[in-house]
């Protein structure tokens, strides 16, 4: 029996429109990724965009952590290693 390869591919955070958003995505993430710091986290989120959060995630992992940021007010997609886009 062949199983079915696993999608993966990378979450970009494209944008974000006010400090305040930028805090509860950091929050957000500091809370997923405990190897890095609130402020390490915070630095990155408030750096240059587009920014890549993530490689390699699975397509369903990806897009919910997509869904989540675009439903904090940021703008962010999930591209996999197929070209292929998803933004929420």
């Amino acid at each position: 029996m062949v199983m079915a390869e696993t999608i993966k591919g990378r979450v970009v955070l494209k944008s974000v429109p006010n400090r305040e958003t930028e805090e509860k995505i950091a929050e957000y993430l500091a809370n997923i990724y405990r190897d890095c710091s609130y402020i390490e986290i915070a630095c990155l989120v408030t750096g240059k965009k587009p920014l890549t959060l993530v490689q390699g995630i699975t397509d369903e992992n990806g897009k919910k952590l997509v869904f989540d940021l675009n439903k904090m007010g940021a703008q962010a997609f999930f591209r996999t290693n197929l070209n292929t886009l998803y933004t929420n």
